[in-house]
C-alpha cells in the first residue's frame, strides 16, 4: 500500500469527523499496489449519514480537510449511504480489490 501511516491517520480521522464514527473507509485502486508508480487516492466510504444533502457536505468538507493536511493531490471519493439500497459494481470491486482503513 502506497501511503504512508500518517496519511491513513489523517484519512481515517478526517473520515470520522466529517462522515461520523461508525464510517468505513477503504483504499482502492493503484495504490494498492505496491509496485505501481504514482496514481490519484481512490477512497470507497461507507457512511451513516442519511440524509443526501448532508452527505455531500462532509465529502466536501472532508475532500478540503485532505487538501489542506496532504497537499495538492487527485483524490477521488465512492460514497456509499447506509440506508442506500442501490448495490453499484464499483461497492464490490472497492472492498473486493481494496484495503479497509478503517
Amino acid at each position: 500500500m502506497r501511503l504512508s501511516v500518517i496519511q491513513i491517520q489523517t484519512i481515517c480521522e478526517l473520515a470520522k469527523q466529517y462522515f461520523g464514527n461508525n464510517a468505513q473507509v477503504w483504499l482502492f485502486g493503484s495504490r494498492v499496489n505496491d509496485d505501481a508508480k504514482g496514481g490519484d487516492i481512490d477512497l470507497y466510504i461507507e457512511s451513516p449519514i442519511r440524509i443526501p444533502a448532508d452527505l455531500i457536505l462532509a465529502k466536501l468538507q472532508f475532500l478540503h480537510g485532505l487538501h489542506k493536511k496532504l497537499g495538492d493531490q487527485k483524490i477521488d471519493v465512492v460514497l456509499r449511504r447506509a440506508d442506500n439500497d442501490v448495490d453499484l459494481p464499483i461497492y464490490h470491486i472497492a472492498k473486493q480489490t481494496g484495503v479497509l482503513l478503517s
